[in-house]
């Protein structure tokens, strides 16, 4: 009985299966004809139920045909010819759809994506209830399978009895038909992967979204995408609020549509990184980064945790170093230009350093080269990237660091180059050979130079300020150690350019140094020749001079004016002691130079500057003119003031007392060493550096006729 009414039901469906597709065809040509959007597609759930039913009727005459005769397979091929031209049609009506969707929510069409997300629900159930309908029936069969051949003779088995099945594909037809015939199966016979449709064609919808934009955007354009893509969010913002809602359960919707929207979005946007765009492009592209960062945290519930880069982090890495090598390339071209516009003007020395309204000098590199670091600090900050602002930073730092490695080896360089034409000069002036000479005016420029490197300081403390104040302490760390090398090499240029100008001055003087404890000395006006022309380079120098540096600098000129003056121990002349000749002379001399150095330094700087050195030259005198037997002492004083004091200078005041004799002072030097190598003179010096004195200037003190070093 249920197969007479199976065939009678199968002859009725064949008998008015002509009509339907005709009904069906009809019914998809007017909607295609119309735009969705505006009808609302009507007949979308008739369409799709007769569609249904069609392919149903089809999949089971199908697996009957495939068990039945070759003709009965014929006959159901014709029968369902035209099924396929219209779920081709149905296919492209649902694309349409699937490419509006969104467009529907802003047309207000809400029954309408509720009926295309009802086609999809159901066929995504339909589709679970097959396949696990068809992994039941390959089970049982490959289970069927393997019992018939355990039941057959072991001979048989063994030749290969169940070779017929090594091609077998389950589940079979016939184990399918079995189940239709039962009524188990009673609508389709496979999955139709409509879920997959669906993301496949919203995976081609958006693709052909970007095609457009690349379109429109292209050639000199392309960049200025990244201000015109906040309909990705507008879409991702309608898809979270509305379609989330709508869609069927467990679809994670939204996940579908931003996972789609971020590959495209990733794909464009690394084009435009691998394009070689300029440096403030790269800087835009991180921006947008952030920026699509920011909205996935604030308006689509994404954590810090979970939001993605928009470029991916390698790719991020790679705009890091990028846009950091092309500035490193630029800034060190702009500073090599700089570097050897203003090393030219430093050579030649046509005409003076320019003067402030301070009347400071000043050279125009230090200005140009902070104005360009300064611009490129402003636009890395306004790209936001912390890792971009603090990049900038150490490279520009590095840069620095090198341009005032330059400046000192060119100073080191020129200074040799006056000293050489000074000797040249002295011995023939008249005849000095061209590759000898050297411009004047090198004092100048050395002074602008130092006044650059303050102002250096100034715009280094700014910029550091400046970026600290837009970044979080972990990276401000870093800012600060920039800054404070780039600081250090500034104050190491100006002490450069300080001892370079003591060294010209100095330079100048040694004729009347050499004559120092000399015989002429006693009753000469050496001191007076040397206070004279050192006050003349004072007088020159505190007005063009930076005060902040100039006090510094005094103290440099009376330690090299001191050092000089100890120095004349090497021409070892014999000290007068009779009648205080001696003493007096020190004395004398020490009066003309008190009153000149106490009258260029301020007050406050008396105690370290002249006290400390003047106290030095009291001891001096006591080990130069008390009786032998009292040195030790003194030199003991000498050395606990004076830790740094060498065993040179002892050696050299000893040589030139007449009083001593070669036993005595190598006995005395020998005592003197042994109490300089003591602990307690060892942790005076410790104590010396840990307060941060500097050492005096006898510490550069060295005796060229030393016996005991040449013995030692």
């Amino acid at each position: 009985f249920e197969t007479v009414r199976t065939t009678s039901s199968i002859y009725d469906k064949i008998f008015n299966f002509d009509s339907l597709l005709n009904k069906l065809d009809n019914l998809l040509q007017e909607e295609m004809d119309n735009d969705s959007l505006d009808t609302g597609c009507p007949y979308l759930l008739e369409i799709h139920y007769l569609l249904t039913m069609a392919r149903d009727f089809q999949d089971q005459m199908t697996v009957m045909a495939n068990v039945s005769t070759e003709d009965v397979q014929r006959t159901s091929r014709k029968l369902f010819s035209r099924i396929s031209g219209l779920v081709t049609k149905f296919d492209q009506l649902l694309t349409g759809l699937i490419n509006d969707v969104v467009e529907m929510i802003r047309n207000e069409q809400i029954s309408l994506v509720i009926r295309l997300f009802k086609i999809f629900d159901l066929e995504e159930r339909e589709d679970t209830k097959i396949n696990v309908m068809r992994t039941v029936i390959k089970t049982k069969e490959i289970e069927a399978d393997k019992t018939a051949v355990k039941k057959l003779p072991s001979g048989i088995s063994g030749l290969g009895g169940n070779n017929k099945n090594k091609d077998v594909v389950y589940p079979t037809d016939q184990g399918i038909y079995h189940e239709i015939i039962n009524g188990t199966i009673s609508t389709r016979t496979q999955s139709r992967g409509y879920k997959n449709f669906f993301i496949n064609n919203l995976k081609d919808s958006i693709n052909s979204m970007f095609i457009n934009v690349r379109e429109t955007y292209f050639g000199d354009k392309a960049y200025e995408v990244l201000n015109n893509l906040d309909w990705v969010f507008n879409e991702l913002m309608i898809v979270r609020e509305h379609l989330t809602k709508l869609s069927p359960t467990g679809w994670n919707i939204f996940n579908e549509y931003f996972d789609v929207y971020y590959h495209e979005l990733n794909v464009l946007v690394n084009e435009l990184v691998e394009s070689e765009p300029e440096t403030l492009v790269l800087l835009d592209i991180l921006d947008y980064d952030k920026l699509f960062q920011a909205n996935l945290i604030a308006d689509f519930g994404f954590t810090k945790k979970t939001v993605k880069s928009v470029i991916g982090d390698e790719q991020k890495e790679k705009i890091f170093t990028d846009y950091l090598n092309l500035i490193v390339t630029k800034m060190t071209e702009w500073i090599a230009n700089l570097e050897k516009a203003e090393f030219e003007v430093f050579d030649e020395r046509n005409t003076p350093p320019h003067i402030d309204d301070k009347g400071l000098f000043y050279l125009d590199g230090t200005k140009t080269c902070f104005q360009m670091f300064t611009q490129q600090v402003d636009v890395a900050s306004g790209a936001n990237q912390a890792k971009i602002l603090v990049g900038v930073v150490e490279k520009f730092t590095g840069l620095l660091l090198k341009r005032q490695k330059d400046w000192t080896n060119k100073i080191n360089n020129e200074v040799a180059r006056l000293l050489n034409f000074n000797r040249v000069y002295d011995l023939d002036p008249q005849n000095v050979p061209e590759e000898d000479y050297c411009p004047g005016g090198l004092m100048e420029y050395l002074i602008a130079v130092i006044n650059d490197q303050m102002r250096a300081a100034d715009y280094i403390v700014a910029i550091s300020r400046k970026c600290s104040a837009l970044l979080s302490k972990s990276w401000i760390k870093e800012v600060t150690e920039c800054s404070d090398s780039a600081l250090d090499a500034s104050a190491d240029l100006v002490k450069v350019c300080c001892r370079s100008i003591t060294t010209i001055m100095f330079d100048d003087m040694k004729g009347a140094y050499t004559e120092i404890f000399s015989k002429a000395w006693y009753t000469g006006s050496h001191i007076k020749q040397i206070a004279a022309t050192i006050n003349e380079f004072v007088i020159d120098t505190k007005p063009r001079m930076s005060p902040v540096v100039f006090s510094s600098f005094i103290g440099f000129v009376i330690d090299d004016c001191f050092l000089n003056y100890i120095n004349a121990l090497n021409e070892k002349h014999s000290f007068k002691m009779k009648n205080n000749k001696f003493s007096d002379a020190i004395k004398r001399d020490f009066e003309i130079l008190f009153k000149l150095f106490a009258g260029v330094i301020n007050e406050d700087q008396k105690a370290e500057i002249i006290d400390r050195r003047f106290r030095f030259f009291e001891i001096f005198m006591d080990i130069s003119c008390e009786p032998v037997d009292s040195v030790m002492e003194f030199w003991k004083t000498m050395v606990l003031e004076y830790p740094e004091t060498p065993i040179d200078f002892l050696e050299a005041v000893l040589t030139c007392r007449k009083d001593v004799s070669s036993s005595e002072r190598k006995h005395l030097t020998q005592e003197g060493l042994e109490y300089l190598d003591s602990s307690e003179i060892k942790q005076s010096l410790r104590e010396m550096v840990d307060m941060g004195i500097e050492p005096l200037f006898v510490s550069n003190f060295v005796f060229e006729s030393s016996k005991w070093r040449e013995s030692d």
